[in-house]
């Protein structure tokens, strides 16, 4: 609780001592903490032998005994370590957008030709969102020259900060138009004149005038329309086949141009042989389902990169800079080390540094976790992030430039450039089936033709083969359903920080909340007036030209005078005159500096009257205070559902820094009040015991906690430390959006099993049966295709009413 930010804010028992750790200086060294390290106060708290620097981490000790201790030790580790955080090269980062991406296999072909390149240190793609990660030296190739080197085999890439051009898909919808027309007319005219033949309903004799019609022209007319079928509507896939091919790759593509142009082939040789048995409807209808199935999947994948590119656009602010003595509004990448940065009051601080002019009340919330603003000065440092409520600041930048937005900007590019570790395996196995698909083709067909079939019986045998085991619906399970949910979230508001987030565990056993930020919202309102009956009008009159968090409290209590001859004090109060008089609102401190007296009858009055987290406002007049208001940190109207609902599935742990948690406590299984941030780790440690746990916090004061939770959900603010940590970041104030992701993340894991069952079930029985010779290739393309087609439209379909935007 700070007392200095605005008010005073004081528990009613006193609060636990936390020393600095510089504290001791000049005299006799502290005694560490024995659970977070901290410097312990003189006489320590004891409990058992135990040194302890507060009363939270003596109640930590005492829930969960000595092993608690042990695991402390480990917790730094931990938490740098966390599951999702994967060792890689050191070097600077890059993020491009892909264009052209056909299937799964290119993330690997993509990866392969960046690799290939003198001073490209590692490289990770993502074929459902179309962007990839490279990791560079920039001694040697500079950002820059990144796109060129991946703009190759039909695969054109660009920076992220480059504007994304919208999605057009007229040319995909012309090829989709085109194949469904053709394909549509090679099926009518098979219908009519071959497959008659093919079943035995008619001869060739029961066409009478029409044989010539029938059985020259019309297959004539099948080859030109196939052809354009295979090479115009199919270039995509052939492209794709011949790029993997180069590269070394047998890729999903060179699976499906092989079946496509084996079919293809042998009926254009079969046309001077025997003109009745072709099979140009397969080919046909290959190309136009598979053009189909990608049509679908590019516009998942385009809504996906589209809400990507919205959330970073709208977390880019601008910077207003002093250059040559001017100040200039420049982007933050323009940003160097030593700029001076100008912020007015109301504005974001863009960037970290430290305070060289002006004097302002700083509201860093969404950094600390602390609900109520500090008073910041000349030699102070500010976080980027945090917001200027009072005053106007000169920010000189460090030698690094860094901003909370540009860390979950580059945090989300990474989750969305990285495949999952399921779908990497479900790739390499895919990668590894393409020519365990071919010799087990070759083997069918030989196998036919050795028992005695004819050569056609056993080609066609070994096409059906080849045809029906193309690993589409493996390819596709995961990143499609992974692409839509990452949008689903993003358009209600919920940040995916973690590639493998839907392949944990979907049972959580304890849920561990914050307080300060989660359950409350961190805003001010009054709980108590003390004074005559008008000191809430003049107090009002006052702070209604103050935007602290306290006054705009205070300022909803009348509106009935108005005051003028405003003196703010950033951090302390204001005064102004109401009525005549001199009327001042704020802390000890304001009246201090204006020379003003509190009595002791009302300091020792709001001294029994203060409640946990209350702060306190004195208000006087004539040169003394005449009364005081008490305001407190309001809670979230929803928390009480929130929390009750939660508890129908798991077990709610309170996990607070604050004292007294009141008001909390009976909706809520288990409370951990006290705790510094130091042990909160240690705490969850402890709750992964009973199960697998939740944290859900607010800010980087929870960061350790939420890294050692087996889900860290960091609610509230793109917070650099906690979305580093968390797996999932909800900006906002809508508690209510937890529930969301968990239902999010367990909707899109029924949808991953779903698909992946489905893809392994077709499998299981098509190939079987393509390979006893029971499926036609026209039957196992059709088999094959409905597959797909199947997977991808249960990825699209909405999630949690994805279609509409989060409100608020």
């Amino acid at each position: 609780m700070r007392g200095e930010g605005r008010g005073e804010g004081k528990a009613a028992h006193p609060p636990s001592p936390r020393p600095s750790p510089a504290s001791g200086r000049g005299g006799k060294a502290h005694i560490p903490c024995q659970l977070c390290g901290l410097p312990a106060p003189d006489p320590p708290i004891q409990d058992a032998g135990h040194a302890f620097c507060c009363y939270g981490c003596r109640e930590v000790y005492r829930a969960f005994g000595e092993d608690v201790f042990a695991e402390a030790k480990v917790s730094s580790r931990n938490t740098a370590n966390s599951a999702h955080k994967v060792p890689e090269p050191q070097g600077s980062e890059a993020f491009l957008w892909i264009d052209g991406m056909h299937c799964a296999s290119c993330e690997f072909l993509i990866e392969k030709l960046a690799l290939k390149h003198p001073g490209v240190l590692a490289a990770a793609s993502n074929y459902a969102t179309a962007t990839a990660r490279i990791v560079y030296d920039p001694a040697i190739v500079t950002e820059a020259e990144l796109p060129a080197l991946v703009s190759r085999a039909g695969y054109r890439a660009q920076l992220r900060n480059e504007p994304v051009p919208e999605y057009d898909d007229r040319q995909d919808l012309l090829r989709l138009l085109a194949g469904a027309t053709l394909a549509s007319s090679v099926m009518m005219l098979t219908l009519l004149f071959i497959y008659p033949i093919h079943g035995g309903f008619l001869t060739v004799e029961d066409y009478g005038a029409l044989r010539w019609l029938a059985f020259t022209l019309t297959p004539g007319a099948l080859c030109l329309l196939s052809s354009i079928l295979v090479f115009y509507v199919g270039w995509p896939i052939l492209r794709g086949a011949w790029t993997g091919i180069r590269a070394g790759l047998l890729n999903m593509d060179a699976l499906l141009a092989l079946s496509i142009l084996s079919a293809w082939g042998y009926s254009v040789v079969q046309l001077f042989h025997d003109p009745i048995d072709l099979y140009f409807e397969v080919a046909g209808t290959l190309v136009a389902v598979i053009t189909l199935g990608r049509f679908l999947e590019r516009g998942i994948r385009a809504r996906a990169t589209q809400s990507l590119n919205t959330i970073m656009r709208a977390w880019s602010p601008q910077a207003c800079v002093l250059r040559d003595g001017q100040y200039l509004m420049c982007e933050l990448a323009e940003l160097l080390p030593g700029d001076r940065v100008f912020v007015r009051q109301g504005e974001a601080i863009p960037v970290d540094g430290g305070i060289v002019a002006g004097e302002g009340a700083v509201d860093e919330s969404l950094l600390t976790g602390e609900p109520f603003p500090v008073s910041r000065g000349i030699g102070a440092k500010v976080l980027g992030g945090s917001v200027l409520l009072e005053g106007n600041l000169e920010i000189e930048t460090g030698p690094h430039i860094e901003s909370r937005m540009a860390n979950l900007a580059r945090i989300l590019w990474s989750t969305q450039s990285a495949g999952s570790g399921l779908q990497g395996r479900i790739d390499r196995l895919a990668r590894a089936f393409v020519p365990v698909v071919l010799v087990l083709a070759c083997l069918v067909g030989l196998g036919f033709h050795i028992g005695g079939a004819p050569l056609e019986k056993a080609l066609l045998a070994s096409l059906a083969t080849l045809i029906v085991s193309c690993p589409c619906t493996f390819g596709l399970a995961i990143p499609l359903t992974t692409a839509a949910a990452i949008n689903a979230a993003l358009q209600r508001g919920i940040v995916i920080t973690a590639a493998d987030l839907f392949e944990k565990s979907p049972d959580v056993d304890v849920i561990a909340l914050d307080k300060t930020g989660t359950l409350s919202t961190g805003e001010m309102a009054v709980v108590e007036v003390v004074g005559p009956p008008d000191i809430a009008a003049r107090a009002a009159a006052v702070e209604r030209h103050s935007p602290h968090p306290v006054a705009r409290a205070i300022a909803q209590l009348d509106a009935s005078r108005s005051a003028t001859e405003v003196d703010i004090h950033p951090g302390r109060g204001a005064s102004a005159v109401v009525g005549g008089k001199r009327v001042a609102v704020g802390s000890r401190a304001l009246f201090a500096t204006l020379g003003w007296t509190i009595p002791d009858t009302l300091a020792q009055e709001m001294e029994q009257r203060r409640h946990g987290e209350s702060v306190v406002s004195f208000v006087g007049w004539d040169g003394r205070a005449e009364g005081a208001i008490v305001t407190r940190d309001r809670s979230r109207p929803e928390w009480e559902q929130v929390t009750e609902r939660l508890r129908r599935h798991c077990r709610v742990v309170l996990l607070t820094g604050a004292e007294h948690p009141n008001g909390y406590q009976a909706h809520v299984d288990e409370v951990h009040a006290g705790v510094p941030p130091e042990a909160k780790a240690a705490v969850i440690r402890r709750l992964k015991a009973k199960g697998r746990v939740a944290m859900i916090g607010d800010g980087s004061n929870d960061a350790p906690a939420l890294a050692e939770a087996d889900l860290g959900i960091a609610f509230g603010a793109p917070t650099a430390l906690a979305a580093e940590a968390a797996d999932i970041v909800i900006p906002g104030k809508r508690l209510d959006r937890v529930i969301d992701a968990f239902d999010l993340i367990a909707i899109t894991r029924r949808r991953i099993r779903q698909n992946l069952g489905w893809a392994l079930a077709y499998n299981v029985v098509a190939i079987p049966l393509a390979m006893a010779g029971v499926l036609n290739p026209l039957a196992a393309a059709m088999a094959m295709s409905a597959s797909s087609i199947l997977v991808v439209i249960n990825a699209a379909r909405p999630m949690l009413g994805a279609e509409e935007l989060a409100e608020g």
